[in-house]
């Protein structure tokens, strides 16, 4: 309760004076730490909040992310309105992480919508960025309804809505809508066939708006159904679970195939996260510790890494204007510190060691394995392809014979510079701190 009323307290002070904001998220992400270093056993407050160590990770991971975006967007129009909206979107999320209540959590989980949306029409590159935001709400809010309905038959069943005091009782109940219910969770994440809202959403999206909703936005959706699915029974048999398996898994396949043709660097990015996200729903709908703990890794590192990429796109962005990858080569010719963090965040992407990423992915592919061993192979390929897109970023962009930028050197700040390699630093060293 007292980090709530801290929360809110320099929340105002941001809002009376925005050139605050740097300041006040970075205390925000302090006392975030030290929740995550005390939220070790879980505990819940009053009914409302609770506090474990994966809600710790979260709340860090939105500060941290909500920070950089905001370094990365210093020369912007309607300076002290975009402050308010990445600090609504920021406290929106770790509201969203913090309650114990079903109920709270699908009310914050729909509110970011509203800011999200208002940051993607006030401050898009283009006109479509109005259908780009339409798409978003129409698939999120309709997938979600499922959820409250998931919700509110618990409550009308006599059942307690909190998170944490229903296991026990739904679990011998069971909830055999359980794949409906969980639609929501699945558009958020997303899940192929239901990612065609982000892609567009990514490409309209001013870079602070793309680097919140890779980093922490899409992380609701892993974490909304990690919540649930603590409270659900199902059959690893049952003919849903594996249809859902199977075309999960076919889905990253193809996302990482989409990555390979992809000419616009953000619907590189943007397809990179969904076949990522299709490892954290494996790990998450595996049920068992091992699946579960790779899936949080892999949603913090992703949340690093995917950030980070869309940072450096923004930052060649402003030196060529344009986001086609025949328009950005020879970037190792123009600004070699660039190319320094694209290649390290590149191998990062790859799950290349030592990364979060790479400690995630082994731990899902075990579970994997265990399950089946055609799920074995689709996930190697997945990698395979996974290391494709990657060096086929890192090469597109850096190398080659450029296109003449008139004001490259000028507009490659050292701030772009520090918001990558302050992505990469965690991303790489976070697992030392880890318990």
């Amino acid at each position: 309760m007292v980090k709530s009323l801290a929360i809110s307290l320099i929340a105002l002070i941001i809002m009376k004076n925005p050139n605050m904001s740097v300041i006040g998220l970075s205390v925000l992400t302090i006392l975030s730490m030290g929740a995550t270093s005390v939220a070790m056993g879980g505990v819940e407050l009053n009914g409302l909040y609770t506090t474990d160590f994966v809600m710790g990770l979260m709340v860090t991971l939105t500060l941290f992310v909500a920070i950089l975006s905001y370094l990365s967007s210093v020369k912007i129009h309607r300076k002290a309105s975009f402050n308010l909206m990445i600090i609504s979107i920021s406290l929106i999320l770790v509201m969203s992480f913090s309650v114990s209540s079903f109920f709270l959590f699908f009310f914050f989980f729909e509110s970011v919508l509203a800011p999200l949306l208002l940051l993607i029409v006030g401050w898009g590159y283009q006109p479509e960025r109005l259908q780009a935001g339409g798409y978003m709400v129409i698939y999120t809010v309709f997938g979600s309804l499922f959820f409250l309905w998931g919700v509110s038959e618990l409550y009308i069943s006599g059942l307690s809505s909190s998170m944490s005091s229903v296991v026990s009782l739904v679990k011998k109940s069971g909830m055999s809508l359980w794949w409906l219910y969980i639609l929501g969770f699945l558009i958020k994440l997303p899940m192929y066939p239901f990612h065609l809202w982000l892609p567009k959403a990514h490409v309209e999206a001013p870079v602070a708006g793309s680097m919140l909703l890779a980093g922490v936005v899409l992380k609701l959706g892993g974490y909304g159904l990690l919540r649930f699915m603590m409270v659900m029974q199902m059959s690893l048999s049952s003919v849903f679970f594996v249809l859902l398996l199977v075309v999960n898994l076919a889905g990253g396949v193809y996302a990482g195939l989409a990555c390979v043709r992809q000419v616009d660097l953000k619907c590189l990015v943007a397809y990179s996260s969904v076949a990522h996200m299709s490892l954290v729903l494996l790990g998450v709908l595996s049920n068992t510790v091992l699946g579960v703990v790779g899936a949080i890794i892999i949603m913090i590192g992703h949340g690093l890494c995917s950030s980070g990429l869309f940072s450096y796109v923004n930052a060649i962005y402003k030196m060529s204007h344009s986001r086609l990858l025949v328009m950005n080569k020879g970037g190792l010719l123009v600004c070699p510190s660039l190319v320094l963090m694209c290649f390290l965040l590149s191998s990062s992407n790859m799950a290349a060691p030592p990364s979060l990423n790479l400690l995630g992915e082994i731990l899902v592919f075990g579970v994997g394995g265990w399950m089946s061993g055609v799920f074995l192979l689709i996930l190697g390929l997945m990698s395979f392809i996974s290391a494709c897109f990657s060096l086929y970023l890192y090469g597109s962009c850096c190398h080659g014979k450029g296109v003449s930028h008139s004001e490259s050197l000028n507009l490659s700040s050292v701030c772009d510079v520090f918001v990558l390699a302050a992505h990469w630093m965690p991303l790489n060293f976070m697992f030392m701190f880890m318990p």
